[in-house]
């Protein structure tokens, strides 16, 4: 484990060179593209949620899964710390690829995505390497980086732990965008080690079955609740999932 990590938020780059256009992201961001639409006011009221758990207990680090892919898990991670660091300026946020099977959060925020989380962890690049600032916040971005032959043995390693723990004394909050669920164990892995867990579920997409299936899945993991993406203003669909 690099031993600079203790030391991680002295090495930070910043990626920001005062050329920002929204056309630099996914449109999908809407916390930048599109501040004051419906959609980014939800994931500001999702944020709140969040904060008001924290009231009451530790949650410095929130994982965020689904229980298949198309989801929408990664754009609700990166909105989300996105929508955190725009509201908390003197905070230090981290945003981390977790996901090493398909990761896309590089390539949402237009920015390069290796080295990464798989290098870090390896012990194979430094801390300036993979940890960038982004924009005019205090948000770190670290990207997943390459794909490694075996991405559970990685995340479930005693290096990631070390690696997590190191990063807890560096930031204040840490999201993790974790692969989804149902078809890899790293989510259950990662989610262990997170202090809350929130499942991504898509309106008319996802089933009732899959979820409870995914809610057995993470048992152990501290799930505090799911998000429904991607249903219509109007509807008066709701889902209702236990979690204790």
């Amino acid at each position: 484990m690099n031993p600079n990590l203790e030391r991680a938020d002295n090495f930070l780059p910043r990626i920001d060179d005062g050329r920002y256009t929204p056309n630099a992201v996914d449109r999908r961001l809407v916390t930048l593209t599109a501040p004051a639409s419906g959609a980014a006011e939800q994931y500001r009221s999702l944020y709140y949620r969040l904060e008001r758990m924290r009231e009451r207990r530790p949650m410095g680090v929130v994982a965020i899964t689904s229980a298949l892919p198309g989801e929408g898990k990664t754009m609700t991670a990166v909105n989300l710390a996105l929508t955190s660091a725009r509201a908390n300026p003197e905070r230090r946020i981290l945003l981390v690829d977790a996901d090493l099977r398909c990761s896309q959060v590089a390539a949402t925020l237009g920015i390069r995505g290796r080295p990464g989380l798989a290098e870090l962890v390896a012990g194979d690049c430094e801390p300036d390497e993979a940890l960038r600032r982004f924009l005019a916040t205090q948000l770190v971005v670290l990207p997943a980086g390459g794909a490694p032959e075996d991405p559970a043995a990685l995340l479930g390693s005693a290096q990631t732990k070390r690696f997590l723990e190191a990063m807890r004394s560096n930031f204040e909050e840490i999201y993790l965008d974790l692969p989804p669920a149902l078809p890899f164990a790293d989510a259950s892995i990662l989610g262990c080690l997170a202090d809350g867990v929130v499942l991504v579920v898509r309106a008319s997409v996802t089933s009732h079955q899959r979820v409870l299936q995914t809610i057995d899945l993470l048992a152990g993991a501290p799930l505090v609740g799911c998000v429904l993406n991607a249903a219509e203003p109007t509807s008066t669909q709701y889902l209702s999932v236990p979690t204790g």
